[in-house]
């Protein structure tokens, strides 16, 4: 079976973060560049994907234009679930990046990039929880019932870290201050001989 993992396009605080600190991070639009690099995305997938698929979104709102985007492209009839467990890493209800605290910051740097769980919010390593969780309860179950060839993720940046930590078993120290992968970008995940191997095959052009 199949894994591809997408990172949503665009989105209104990846232009402008102080969105974040009066809006709550799942209700956060597309820009109109996003809009056209999930349509790329779409008309990549359209081109690679054979057989039958599954897809699931994190119930944001910027993954579910991008899903809808990559949904409408895929062949054949493809079930399209939300699931909460792969929503953006949570730095709390709202975030102002331009207000942090003396004790916030010292905090962060006793504990580090990986630990620190924001106010109302997660740490790196609940998000790790988070991607463990959807392996083992949603892909290995879809993986033993043997319906699907493919199966479609459509997610964030902080879980796809995450989510390749945990399969690929990278060191805790190595996860610190990680580069997010291109908005729109495509991951293809396989296993092989009990291990599993990943690459980026695709990338819009912005």
């Amino acid at each position: 079976m199949n894994i591809y993992v997408i990172r949503h396009g665009e989105a209104e605080h990846n232009v402008d973060r102080t969105v974040m600190a009066h809006t709550h991070d799942s209700q956060h639009n597309l820009t109109a560049l996003g809009q056209k690099q999930v349509k790329q995305t779409g008309e990549f997938m359209k081109t690679i994907v054979e057989g039958t698929s599954v897809l699931y979104s994190s119930p944001y709102l910027r993954t579910m234009q991008t899903a809808e985007a990559v949904h409408s492209q895929l062949p054949g009839q493809v079930p399209f679930h939300q699931n909460p467990l792969i929503r953006e890493w949570e730095l709390g209800n709202l975030y102002d990046h331009t207000n942090r605290t003396p004790e916030s910051k010292k905090e962060f740097k006793a504990a580090g990039q990986f630990y620190f769980r924001f106010q109302n919010g997660e740490s790196l390593a609940d998000v790790y929880l988070r991607a463990t969780m959807f392996m083992t309860a949603v892909v290995e179950r879809v993986k033993k019932q043997g319906r699907y060839d493919n199966i479609v993720v459509v997610t964030h940046a902080a879980f796809m870290q995450m989510l390749l930590a945990y399969l690929m078993n990278w060191p805790i120290e190595e996860l610190a201050g990680f580069k997010p992968i291109e908005n729109a970008s495509v991951l293809k995940i396989n296993e092989l001989d009990g291990d599993y191997q990943f690459e980026k095959i695709f990338v819009p052009n912005n």
